[in-house]
């Protein structure tokens, strides 16, 4: 049996048409527009999260499980306990839960990534989520980075020293500007704003979206190819050569 429109008229971020993309049921999409068919495999949480998004999902039955779970380290990735435990991020059965807050502090949503395969939810009121790690760093400041995802943003914190503000885009880099303008009052009342996106092809271009939505005060962290993401030069032991570049 053959895939299935879920949704139809939406923005492709490949061409910039505002109602071309469709999604098939099984998170893949289709630009009717340039043409550009995205499997499900990569476009899955972009096109879940628009989803998620859209239909605002009030269901708050993740508390319980969240309030259930405890920190935990995630050595693969060398993050610690500690930097876990600053970002509220909890494993509860076999899921890791990212909490996102609203504009007054209150806990509101989560991400939910499953620790046995790479798949995610989201829960609760989504579209009334700030930026990943917003509620932790008070507004206005001398430097904040801007990272594409929970586990970056975990990553970049750690190895900056855990001192120095640290908050992820929700939506991945196609939305990476929407996000940001949404959040501009935020975001711009720091003195410097490092944009620490993926390297490939669409965080290069999300970065350079982003740099240009706040001018002169904005900072391009230049990626390598043997790196792609923050979480790439933790892994890698690399935290002296990323802040260098940093």
């Amino acid at each position: 049996m053959g895939t299935k429109f879920i949704k139809t008229h939406q923005p492709c971020h490949t061409c910039g048409s505002s109602d071309g993309l469709s999604i098939n049921d099984d998170m893949s999409t289709k630009c009717f527009v340039c043409n550009t068919f995205t499997p499900s495999t990569i476009a899955s949480e972009e096109t879940h999260t628009m989803l998620a998004e859209e239909t605002e999902v009030k269901d708050i039955s993740f508390l319980k499980q969240y309030r259930e779970g405890v920190s935990v380290s995630v050595s693969d990735r060398r993050i610690t306990k500690a930097t876990m435990d600053k970002y509220g991020v909890v494993k509860c059965d076999n899921n890791l839960y990212f909490p996102y807050h609203d504009k007054d502090n209150q806990l509101v949503a989560a991400k939910v990534r499953s620790t046995k395969e790479k798949s995610f939810s989201t829960a609760g009121a989504w579209g009334k989520g700030t930026l990943f790690g917003q509620h932790l760093f008070p507004i206005g400041g001398r430097y904040l980075t801007l990272v594409e995802g929970e586990f970056d943003a975990l990553a970049a914190y750690q190895m900056t020293g855990s001192k120095y503000p640290v908050v992820s885009i929700r939506n991945g880099a196609g939305s990476a500007l929407k996000d940001c303008k949404q959040h501009y009052e935020y975001i711009n009342s720091f003195e410097n704003i490092i944009v620490c996106f993926d390297g490939d092809e669409h965080g290069v271009k999300a970065a350079k979206e982003v740099a240009e939505l706040f001018g002169s005060k904005c900072k391009v962290f230049k990626p390598l190819p043997d790196y792609k993401d923050a979480c790439d030069w933790l892994s890698e032991s690399k935290e002296a050569a990323f802040v260098d570049r940093w």
